[in-house]
């Protein structure tokens, strides 16, 4: 589990979640360096100190605050009167939530509503990160905040894409992006990985069971937390009211406005102190710990070595020949795959699994239908469950179920999509849509994750829909290929952790983010002659976060597999990985990423033919190639 993860977990157990601004997810504040030209997440200095709470991240500040709680400590006599406390204000509370996602819609309506229709003065707004951390950490005593999950995931939120007018300044200067720190070279994007990069760090897993004893543990309330200079006003702490006992309704309904206005404290989760996070390193000064392999795999990098994620390594474990769906084929072609028990199962060209089933549809046939079939079980192989005719008005040309089974999306010869529910036993149309122009559909992706369909035709256009309201979204707009014309879609895939999405038009690859942006495109020099050309592709769910992941997997017509990740820095796909051991030598037909960890590889061909590639981990590397890494494992080549 990652640290991100661990967090949003405890939020949820303590009764936060999206759905409530004032009970949002809270998040500590990683770093303490929003100044320098670079930034070594290696380095100790640049977090901030996460045993302590805002108030207390300086000294001078911390004595304040100290004298503050004595004050009210030494006047406090009757119980019926509000115990001292150390903050009078609180780290999360719904203006702050408004306060940093005032950009983005709802909120900036809400961040409206708030302030009485317009926004508030422009030097209070968030403009600056570094501002608003030097704000909560040393400058301004009234100022304790912490941070929410967006600073970790979504860059949209730092961007006045809307062009809302949040006026100007005192010193002059007109509010609108977001001001990054200098590391981050003005890429919001850029400043979401690295902050995501420094909560994962191993810093930050050594020392974050510090700060969740503060919000959700032991030094939330009592003597630990007086102590830890981690009170707050009595309201803010469950339990601490109770308002059936408050007879007099505008007291009742005042003190209601000020446990929902000012801030919540979550629920406490442990009375005793948190376990620190156990980090393991596989490669030491001079040895190999082979023992760390079993907790370094879950966060690996998809396709990287375990124990030395800079490092892509990958090899055929088994292979097997397609039998399943293949009759009134033209051929012998792999459609897809999965694996049951360690047997990997394929259909036909004109075929796609239903995964939790373990049943196929196929399709193609003169009825403009399709039939649902036994995928396994022996006899019951291929026998036919039932068969839905006239779902188009001409033949189907690709079919995509979702993952989770329940959904169907259809492309047709005449360019049309029909998106289906699929109960078990019967098809209920949901839309059809249209947009592509002549030609028919040649591939789609869908996602219930992110509510989203792809579809690509012959036309070289590349549509997203949307899957809840069933309604077209938005063109992906792909670079000019000087002395190219169009160029039929051969292949969309979604990443299903932050809906990245992988196109393959011609022999081009590019990814686009979930809200159609251009993240990265294949490098000209990277073009294939025809004889080695992509013939399908596949999206992995590497996280942006993880830099050295791939992101992406291309099989060739020659039989080649190669794998891709990003360069950051210039925006493009680079290949990190060609595929050394040659078990395929014919058009690659079908990939699918398989397991929760994206270590294995199924692949399939024209001839039928299926493989699982997997890969490999430090144990299973050669004793040769152990060395080199211990020579050069700082080295990420």
């Amino acid at each position: 589990m990652t640290n991100f993860d661990f967090i949003m977990q405890l939020n949820s157990f303590a009764g936060r979640s999206y759905n409530d601004l004032t009970q949002y997810p809270v998040f500590p504040w990683i770093l303490a360096d929003y100044d320098s030209e670079e930034i070594d997440l290696n380095d100790p200095s640049v977090y901030r100190d996460l045993s302590k709470p805002m108030g207390a991240q300086g000294e001078t500040r911390a004595a304040q605050f100290r004298e503050r709680y004595e004050a009210l400590e030494s006047n406090y006599f009757n119980e019926d009167e509000p115990p001292p406390f150390h903050y009078g204000t609180h780290y999360s509370c719904a203006a702050y939530v408004l306060y940093y996602l005032m950009r983005l819609e709802p909120f900036s309506r809400l961040a409206l509503t708030l302030q009485g229709g317009r926004f508030d003065v422009a030097d209070r707004l968030f403009h600056n990160i570094g501002a608003s951390w030097r704000s909560a950490s040393k400058e301004n005593l009234q100022d304790v905040r912490e941070l929410i999950p967006e600073f970790f995931y979504l860059p949209d939120f730092l961007v006045n894409k809307n062009m809302f007018d949040f006026g100007t300044t005192q010193l002059g200067k007109t509010v609108h992006d977001v001001t990054l720190p200098r590391w981050a070279k003005g890429d919001p994007k850029r400043f979401v990985r690295i902050h995501r990069q420094a909560l994962e760090s191993d810093y930050v897993s050594k020392n974050l069971h510090r700060w969740v004893d503060l919000v959700f543990g032991y030094k939330q309330r009592g003597k630990e937390a007086v102590a830890a200079l981690n009170t707050f006003v009595h309201v803010t702490y469950e339990g601490q009211v109770d308002l059936d006992n408050i007879k007099d309704p505008i007291q009742r309904e005042s003190t209601i406005a000020q446990i929902q206005n000012f801030g919540q404290t979550p629920s406490r989760l442990e009375r005793k102190p948190f376990p620190q996070r156990n980090v393991v390193v596989a490669l030491k000064e001079k040895s190999i710990d082979f023992n760390a392999l079993h907790g370094l795999a879950p966060l690996t990098p998809p396709f990287c070595i375990v124990g030395a994620p800079h490092r892509v390594y990958l090899k055929f474990s088994m292979w097997d020949t397609c039998r399943v769906g293949m009759a009134g084929q033209v051929d012998s072609s792999v459609g897809d795959m999965c694996l049951v028990k360690g047997q990997i199962i394929g259909v036909g060209r004109t075929c796609a699994l239903i995964l939790p089933s373990k049943k196929y549809y196929r399709y193609g046939g003169p009825n403009n239908g399709i039939s649902v079939h036994h995928a396994v079980g022996g006899y019951k192989e291929n026998r036919v469950l039932s068969i839905h005719d006239d779902m188009h008005r001409a033949p189907i040309s690709v079919l995509k179920p979702s993952l989770n089974g329940l959904w169907l999306v259809s492309g047709c010869m005449d360019s049309t999509i029909r998106v289906w529910k699929y109960d078990g036993g019967n098809m209920h149309l949901q839309a059809t849509l249209c947009g592509h122009d002549n030609g028919k559909i040649t591939c789609i992706d869908v996602s219930t994750t992110f509510g989203m369909i792809v579809t690509g035709g012959a036309d070289g256009n590349v549509l997203v829909w949307d899957l809840r309201t069933l309604t077209f979204m938005r063109k992906l707009r792909h670079p000019t290929l000087k002395g190219i014309g169009e160029t039929a879609a051969v292949s969309v895939s979604i990443n299903q952790k932050n809906g990245n999405i992988m196109t393959l038009i011609g022999s081009r690859i590019c990814l686009f983010d979930i809200n159609g942006n251009l993240v990265a495109k294949q490098q000209s020099s990277d073009e294939f002659a025809i004889k080695h050309r992509p013939s399908c592709a596949v999206a992995t769910d590497c996280p942006e976060w993880m830099e050295n992941g791939i992101v992406a997997i291309t099989g060739h017509v020659n039989g080649d597999l190669r794998l891709w990740s990003i360069d950051y820095d210039e925006n493009i796909l680079i290949m990190r990985h060609l595929m050394p051991d040659k078990v395929h030598s014919c058009p690659i037909t079908a990939l699918r990423v398989i397991s929760d960890n994206q270590h294995s590889l199924l692949v399939g061909d024209k001839s039928g033919k299926m493989s699982v590639c997997k890969t490999l981990s430090l144990d299973s590397l050669p004793q040769n190639e152990l060395q080199r890494l211990l020579l050069r494992k700082d080295e990420a080549y």
